[in-house]
């Protein structure tokens, strides 16, 4: 009789264990807007993302969690102004659940550097968000190398013609074959707590041609995506004299070209609030987020410095899939 007793016992703690997983009412969860958007200077905002917080269960994509009809609108602060300003108001994309754009009709200055922007989103089911940033000045005194050749490479500000040739093989390890070096003055951007990154976009036959680097890579591989370098130090993990210890380069190695073909190199000053991002992001941190009232980012970048952008072509020396 004991014995049915406990398993009677334990077969109910399990199923009221069971019901209580299955109902959630275990943790009660509290949906927020999410905002996303990564602006450049000189430019407008071509893509805005806002979504809602998923639950545990739900499909995280922005058919599903994407919000419409939200007023999203954009205020400007100069250095010199002690309010801000109205910039215009971004509309949503008829045919993108969630992402809203502003025309560059209604938005002709672009973002300049130095100025504050602050974005305030409203939304009848959920209240209003805002988040602000500072568009970051541009990368100072840029130099640009073919690592093989060491010669001086040409921006395509400078000659739009311009293509350097990098030769592709495949290294043993992710940081003994460089293919480019970029040099610049990081002193102000380690003392504003700001970044500098590249990015590199490859032409679109890049993606449709699979005869390149095919064993190693996968579809997310076709995307245009952009990769960050850091270029600080923390002063705790790399010694006690700060000033001995800040990168003043970016290296591009062979890992980090993922196409054979012609490519485009953009390097950019990014603002703090990235900075901080990237911090918590490598970090193990909890996620930063400057949007306040929801989680997100707003963020900032600049790449309108006369050498920052670059024309290059990958060409693999190796004769069969390197």
């Amino acid at each position: 009789m004991k014995k049915i007793y406990i398993k009677t016992l334990i077969s109910a703690a399990v199923l009221a264990i069971i019901i209580s997983c299955e109902t959630g009412d275990s943790t009660e969860y509290d949906e927020q807007l999410a905002l996303y958007c990564y602006a450049k200077a000189d430019s407008t905002i071509d893509s805005l993302y806002l979504t809602r917080t998923g639950e545990v269960n739900e499909s995280i994509n922005l058919e599903n969690l994407g919000v419409s009809g939200a007023t999203v609108i954009l205020y400007e602060r100069s250095p010199d102004d002690t309010i801000f300003t109205l910039a215009g108001n971004l509309s949503e994309y008829a045919d993108r659940r969630g992402i809203y754009y502003m025309n560059e009709t209604d938005f002709t200055s672009g973002f300049k550097a130095g100025n504050t922007y602050r974005i305030e989103v409203v939304h009848p089911d959920y209240g209003m968000i805002h988040a602000e940033t500072v568009c970051p000045p541009e990368l100072a005194d840029i130099t640009v190398s073919n690592s093989a050749t060491g010669a001086e490479m040409a921006s395509l500000t400078e000659d739009p013609s311009a293509v350097d040739t990098l030769y592709y093989r495949r290294g043993e390890s992710f940081d003994d074959l460089e293919l480019i070096s970029c040099r610049f003055d990081s002193l102000q951007i380690l003392f504003e707590n700001r970044m500098a990154s590249f990015r590199i976009v490859p032409d679109e036959i890049c993606r449709t041609d699979t005869s390149f680097w095919l064993e190693d890579t996968t579809e997310t591989v076709w995307e245009d995506y952009p990769i960050e370098t850091q270029i600080f130090k923390d002063k705790k993990r790399y010694g006690s004299d700060f000033m001995d210890y800040y990168l003043r380069s970016i290296q591009i190695y062979w890992y980090a070209l993922y196409h054979e073909g012609m490519h485009t190199v953009i390097f950019s000053s990014t603002d703090k609030v990235f900075r901080s991002y990237m911090e918590a992001r490598y970090g193990g941190e909890e996620r930063y987020t400057n949007v306040v009232n929801g989680l997100g980012l707003f963020s900032l970048s600049n790449s309108s410095a006369v050498r920052s952008r670059y024309r290059v072509y990958v060409k693999s020396l190796e004769n069969k899939y390197p």
